[in-house]
């Protein structure tokens, strides 16, 4: 199975570094469909409420004080996760990391591994795959 998954790793990089419009095109949407498909399963999947999902990701710095009043502040769950989420753009790889981390440490592995799993099969692993361009646009 490594084979296979080095394999497309290596083909994906191929065809990334060639110049032709039409495949760095094709790549770009599949990197922003990618990017939009975590997006929306993140926003059904995460449990926000699950241990204190917010305090963690601020304890960890993952989330700045300001960030953290802000998720508070919103009355409906719904909104909590978009806020979270929209804030998660603008983290690091590091911090879109222990996002994943925290995520598993509050009970919601299986969260977290259907994301990097995602990742690791289009090898765009060391993305954060919610900025812009991978992505929800601006």
């Amino acid at each position: 199975m490594n084979i296979a998954v080095t394999e497309s790793c290596a083909q994906v990089a191929i065809a990334a570094s060639r110049i032709d419009e039409d495949v760095t095109g094709r790549e770009a949407l599949l990197l922003v469909s990618l990017g939009e498909m975590i997006y929306h399963f993140l926003a059904h999947a995460i449990d926000i409420m699950r241990r204190n999902l917010i305090d963690k990701l601020a304890g960890k710095d993952i989330l700045s004080p300001d960030e953290r009043q802000t998720i508070k502040e919103l009355n409906k769950t719904d909104a909590m996760v978009k806020s979270l989420l929209m804030m998660m753009r603008e983290k690091s790889v590091a911090q879109f990391e222990s996002f994943l981390t925290t995520l598993s440490e509050t009970g919601q592995q299986s969260v977290a591994e259907v994301v990097r799993l995602a990742l690791h099969s289009v090898c765009q692993t060391g993305h954060n795959p919610l900025q812009y361009p991978y992505g929800m646009p601006a």
